[in-house]
């Protein structure tokens, strides 16, 4: 192939190269070099997968052999399924199903694509000497920060000592399997500077890193996850408790700024349980500002009509302060909001779209998905950008006469053009994604229909997901 058009589809799609010289070296001096991406068999696969999975056989058209790591043992640290290995393991054989269903049997029954599990590689004697080796190399602060390769903040390592033992785990798995390249999403980034720095230092082969975006949830609030079980969060009912009992105080404590306790004189005139209701509201990131807060915020009315982009700007606006100001009351940490903002994803089916979910499934996710009008930066246009025009190439809009007839658009660039010129309104962009991905998913229901075991343990396991 020529050289040119093997460094093209290497770098297509990434958002960073670790290095790009190093990518040209690499590709230069080997016509098969090996790429590794590891997983966590924790849950679901979503539509980001789609991604990376299309990476990895853009690799395999550039000549790279992939090692997929099904991180069993990393799942068993992370505290998924329990920790229950049997049911992690299920799950992992469901993420090969997902590759097959993909249309990579023929790279994974001609060995373009091989399958390691962790637990494989952690029964060779020297990989735990490696991973001591990392360790011995690492500070335990900058282990830390690798924490969040798991999905967690640093402050989380305080809990559970084991946690520790995860980023080293994962750089010694990218040394044992002698790759040349680790890709992963964003939020891998840790783990693989980590690795550079280390080979610099003990001597291991040095991998090259390539990063791709990450998918938001739905809801706006954290990444589309692939969690299986409920997270715990913040308890926004008892939190709305104590401030419901404290609203005749707040409403004329100076030390609230003027605002919010506008926005609590108004909730503190509300009968019943919608005044707790209306708290909980202000509390959590579940439920969108246009159905929840409007009626609750001084000068703003209930009316449908208010709800432009201003008036959504402003409702954040009020909505984000008078959060902040009351979590500090509460003395509820920064840190503890942060993880409830990430968990809130982790906890709602809702905020995910997953491989296998049913046609009406997909219409009502992305009918429900936060998409406000005139502004590009929302999850319905993430999925454009990411996912369809990489796949399709191009997104039509199927509308009435009457709302301006049909509309085609052969670039991401031109789409967010019109939408940020309201020239397209979010009802009809929503409806036209659901049809995209409806048919972009369609080999994994006909898959699934036809080999559905793996996918049943799974559900099983994690019933709440996907309905």
């Amino acid at each position: 192939m020529d050289p040119e058009k093997r460094l093209e589809l290497v770098l297509d799609g990434t958002q960073e190269v670790v290095t790009r010289a190093e990518i040209e070296a690499l590709l230069a001096s080997n016509e098969s070099p090996r790429a590794y991406v590891g997983y966590e068999p924790s849950g679901f696969v979503h539509i980001g997968w789609l991604i990376i999975t299309r990476k990895i056989r853009q690799l395999i058209e550039a000549g790279f052999e992939v090692e997929v790591l099904l991180a069993d043992w990393h799942a068993f640290i992370n505290d998924k399924f329990g920790g229950d290995i049997d049911k992690i393991q299920d799950c992992g054989r469901y993420f090969i199903d997902c590759y097959k269903a993909f249309g990579l049997e023929e790279d994974i029954a001609e060995g373009r694509i091989k399958f390691r599990w962790a637990s494989e590689l952690s029964d060779i004697g020297k990989y735990w000497v490696v991973v001591l080796r990392v360790a011995k190399a690492s500070s335990l602060s900058r282990i830390k920060r690798a924490m969040t390769i798991m999905g967690r903040k640093e402050h989380e390592g305080d809990l559970d000592s084991s946690k520790f033992i995860y980023p080293s785990m994962q750089v010694a798995d990218i040394f044992e399997l002698g790759v040349d390249l680790a890709i992963g999403g964003m939020d891998q980034r840790h783990a693989h500077m980590l690795a550079r720095d280390v080979a610099e230092k003990v001597g291991f082969k040095k991998p090259t890193a390539l990063h791709t975006p990450l998918l938001s949830s739905l809801s706006r609030s954290g990444r589309m996850e692939m969690t299986t079980g409920e997270a715990s969060g913040l308890d926004h009912e008892m939190l709305a408790k104590k401030i419901e009992e404290k609203l005749p105080d707040l409403v004329v404590d100076e030390g609230i700024s003027e605002p919010t306790r506008s926005l609590l004189t108004n909730i503190n005139t509300l009968e019943g349980g919608k005044k707790r209701r209306a708290i909980e509201a202000l509390f959590s990131q579940k439920k969108g500002l246009e159905s929840s807060m409007p009626r609750f915020v001084h000068d703003i009315g209930p009316d449908d009509s208010v709800m432009n982009v201003g008036t959504i700007k402003e409702l954040e606006w009020r909505r984000s302060e008078a959060r902040r100001e009351l979590f500090l009351f509460l003395n509820v940490t920064d840190a503890d909001v942060e993880m409830d903002d990430v968990k809130m994803s982790k906890s709602n089916p809702e905020s995910g779209i997953y491989l296998h979910d049913a046609e009406d499934d997909i219409r009502r996710k992305i009918k429900k998905a936060w998409c406000p009008e005139g502004m590009p930066d929302n999850p319905v246009m993430e999925i454009c950008q990411l996912v369809l025009f990489p796949y399709e190439g191009h997104l039509d809009i199927r509308r009435p006469e009457k709302w301006g007839g049909d509309m085609h658009f052969e670039s991401y660039d031109d789409l967010r053009k019109a939408f940020a010129d309201k020239e397209l309104h979010p009802a009809d962009l929503k409806k036209s994604v659901a049809e995209a991905m409806v048919r972009i998913l369609d080999p994994f229901r006909v898959y699934f229909k036809k080999n559905p075991g793996n996918l049943q343990k799974v559900k099983k396991l994690s019933s709440f997901i996907g309905k």
